[in-house]
Formats: C-alpha cells, structure tokens, sequence
C-alpha cells in the first residue's frame, strides 16, 4: 500500500461536490429518515450513486487496487469501496473521502463491513426526530452528513477521522507505506507483508491487512515475488554490469521506474528498492 493523493478539482469530483453533492446528502438523509432501524437500506441499488465516482479513484489509485496495488485487470474487477463501511458509518456513504478504488477479493472476500478501532468510534450526525420540513433546515442538517472534498483539504479531512485511531491505514492518510514490511521466501516463492521492528502501529496494521484485506493471501503471494524476481533480477544485471557510464545511468533510471506509483506493488518494490540503496 502506497499513499494516494486525492485530486481536488471540480471536474474531478463532479457529482461529489457543491449542490450535485448537496442533492445527494439530502435524498441521503431522506433516506434514514423513510428506512426502519437507526441506518440506511443500501441494497436499493438506486442509492448506490457512490459508483460513479469509480473514474475519478481509478485515476487516483494508477489503475491498481488501493490496498493490494495489483492491477484489477489481473486480480479482480475493481470498484468503489468505502473505508468506513457504510453499515455502520451510512452517513458516510456519499462522502467522496470515505471512498476507495478497491479490487472486489480485497473488499468483498474479505474487508466488508470490518474496521477495527483503538478509540471511540466517530459519532453519529446528530439529527432531528423527523425530517425537516423547512427548507433551510433540510440543507443544513444534510449538509452536516458529509465535509466537501472540494472545500476541505488533506488536513482537514486527516483531523475529522483520526481520532478513532483504526488499524487498518488509509491509503489517503499519514504514510501506510511505512507501515508494512516485506519478507522473501525464495524456497516456496513468495513475497509476504510483515510489520516493522519495534511499531506497534505497524504490527496493528498488518494484523488488520491481513484478515480484513487478505494482503498476503495466496494469490498475491505468489504475482508478487514474479515482480520482485524480476526487479532483482535487474538490480543483479546493474551491479554485475561492466556498461559504460551513460548505460548504467539508463538502467538504474529503468530500476527505479519500477517502484513509481503507477507501478503494480509500488511499495514493496521501494522497500528492497531502499534496502539496496537504489533509492533514498
């Protein structure tokens, strides 16, 4: 897992922000309001207007899952997932900050509606009896559901979730690259995640990644020591080679295109990448 960079322009969040998203956060507090229980039915598929934003996060994410950075053409189809699962967190659900484009094993097989938290979960919205009447009212109260990607930047929207400390990272927050470690078992050919020495952070998040996102389930595993095989192959081939200056220069610069962020396993290319000091 790589950090994202959310892109904050309106025609990349078209729908999503000003009165398209006011439109929905109050058809969203209909919603709640008109729906038995304390939270929204979501398996009307009509409400399920998150998934035109599915573009825009692929752009964001390089065309890779947002936790396991395979590309979705080769693990799964990908979607819109929402961090925090609109089950428990539906005033969410709109919140173009609350989404991610995942491949369906990583969000489907296994994170669903799990997010494990250390502190008090995020309150929720407090609203009225009924749905307001006034219109005045109705706009405020559904404006209050969701921040506006638009208006709010990283840091405000960093301020507003983190308290509640989950273990699972975001991959728009802090540096969830830090947190995961690799190991190579060259035996039964494979590539694992595994926590830093001595972080605590680090040893919750790969605990919560593997049993919420299945990052080193098997099929990962194994595509992702081909990659590594391959990135090491051609750091041997460098350090071996007896090419002219200008030649190294192009093959180290070939390396190290191998761990940018559209690439697929982005991270764990940079870690080996680092520990043989290929790149700062």
């Amino acid at each position: 897992m790589i950090r994202l960079t959310r892109i904050r322009d309106e025609a990349h969040l078209k729908g999503f922000t000003g009165a398209a998203l006011q439109e929905k956060l109050e058809k969203l507090l209909g919603y709640y309001f008109s729906d038995p229980g304390k939270g929204v039915d979501f398996k009307i598929k009509s409400r399920h207007v998150w998934k035109t934003a599915k573009n825009s996060l692929k752009i964001e994410s390089h065309n890779k899952c947002a936790y396991c950075e395979a590309d979705t053409a080769t693990v799964a189809y990908g979607d819109v997932e929402h961090f925090r699962p609109k089950d428990h967190y539906w005033w969410l659900s709109y919140c173009y900050d609350n989404f991610a484009f995942s491949c369906q094993v990583c969000n489907q097989s296994y994170k669903g509606a799990n997010f494990p938290v250390d502190q008090q979960r995020l309150a929720r919205p407090k609203l009225p009896r009924a749905l307001p009447t006034d219109v005045l009212k109705l706009s405020s109260y559904a404006k209050s559901l969701s921040p506006d990607p638009f208006v709010h930047k990283d840091n405000a929207i960093t301020r507003l979730f983190r308290s509640e400390l989950a273990h699972l990272p975001n991959p728009y927050q802090g540096q969830p690259e830090k947190l995961f470690g690799w190991k190579v078992t060259k035996s039964t050919k494979e590539v694992h995640v595994v926590p830093r020495k001595g972080s605590v952070r680090s040893t919750k998040a790969v605990v919560a990644a593997e049993k919420f996102l299945g990052i080193n389930r098997s099929e990962l595993l194994r595509v992702r020591f081909l990659h590594y095989e391959s990135l090491e192959t051609m750091v041997s081939l460098f350090q071996d080679s007896k090419y002219s200056p200008s030649a190294q220069k192009k093959m180290l610069a070939r390396i190290q295109r191998m761990g940018d962020n559209d690439q697929p396993f982005a991270g764990m290319k940079r870690f080996f990448l680092r520990q043989w000091g290929l790149i700062d």
